[in-house]
């Protein structure tokens, strides 16, 4: 087996992608704050921003490629705390550039659509990038970094999921509310191309083995506008449409700005691949289909807390 070290392996994409992984790759996972115990994971607690104990770390453990997803993403805190958020977003992953440099290691580096300005949407990945909010400044000042290493592969993303941690990705959140028969709000004119972190996994796998290297869109084919993505959901989930409201993202006080459209364009990645990607609608069956296996409660399990 080769070896893949996840950080941010508490994290939505990276707690889900060891989960979809453990049989392909001998895994490890570094987290920070929120402990993890995933079955056939070794995970250990890690600073990223505290560059000789991750290089001692990386030394010790010598995988073969490092799959970085550790990252502050809440948008709005991110604008609040920007000595924080470019300390462990742009920081964090310098420190590991460099030690990926001084192992030869192949680095994966997670992105995000946020680096686009959502102005036009169908972005693709030689579009001009402008983004509207500190969060994406940082990501993208990231992925300068990671471009000054040779052996790398940036994939800029927009994910849901199942999380290890007592928070929610949007689809959480909806189907939360939902079977609570809570009405919610979902934004019309907000659009993207979120996939699931499982389907996420599986392409990943297979951009490894192809040994991909580059600025990759990874996201669903199809995009919709987040009160659309909720319809879906509770049309899947079999819950009530009624209770889901539209209104629009300039009627909602954010403290960062938000890109309206930040659909993704695929063909890139489908092209490379030679395959195509599945749809947000494909990814949101197969969201259920891990929900009627019982998922989010043995995810939840993991947490060390």
């Amino acid at each position: 087996m080769k070896k893949l070290l996840i950080t941010g392996i508490s994290g939505l994409l990276g707690g889900g992608i060891a989960h979809a992984l453990r049989d392909k790759y001998a895994i490890t996972g570094w987290y920070n704050a929120h402990g993890v115990s995933i079955p056939g994971v070794k995970a250990l607690k890690i600073d990223i921003t505290e560059e000789q104990p991750l290089k001692k770390a990386l030394a010790e453990d010598r995988p073969d490629m490092i799959l970085h997803c550790a990252s502050l993403t809440n948008v709005d805190y991110c604008e609040k705390d920007r000595v924080e958020t470019q300390k462990i977003n742009v920081g964090g992953t310098e420190n590991i550039v460099a030690a990926c440099k001084q192992g030869g290691i192949k680095l994966v580096y997670i992105s995000t659509d946020s680096v686009y300005d959502g102005k036009t949407g169908n972005y693709a990945e030689s579009d001009p990038v402008s983004p509207c909010n500190y969060y994406g400044v940082t990501k993208y000042e990231a992925e300068d970094s990671v471009r000054k290493y040779k052996n790398h592969l940036i994939v800029r993303t927009n994910i849901f999921g199942w999380n290890i941690q007592n928070k929610q990705s949007l689809a959480e959140w909806i189907l939360d509310n939902l079977e609570a028969g809570k009405c919610i709000n979902g934004f019309k004119d907000a659009v993207f191309s979120s996939i699931y972190t499982i389907e996420f996994a599986k392409i990943m796998e297979q951009m490894l083995e192809r040994n991909l290297t580059g600025t990759f869109n990874l996201g669903s084919r199809t995009s919709l506008s987040k009160y659309e993505f909720a319809l879906l959901i509770a049309k899947v989930f079999n819950k009530d449409v009624s209770l889901i409201k539209p209104i629009s993202i300039d009627d909602f006080s954010f403290a960062a700005k938000r890109g309206k459209n930040l659909s993704m364009n695929t063909q890139k990645l489908s092209k490379a691949l030679d395959r195509e990607l599945p749809s947000l609608e494909e990814c949101v069956q197969e969201f259920f289909r891990d929900y009627k296996n019982g998922m989010p409660d043995k995810i939840k399990k993991w947490s060390a807390e």
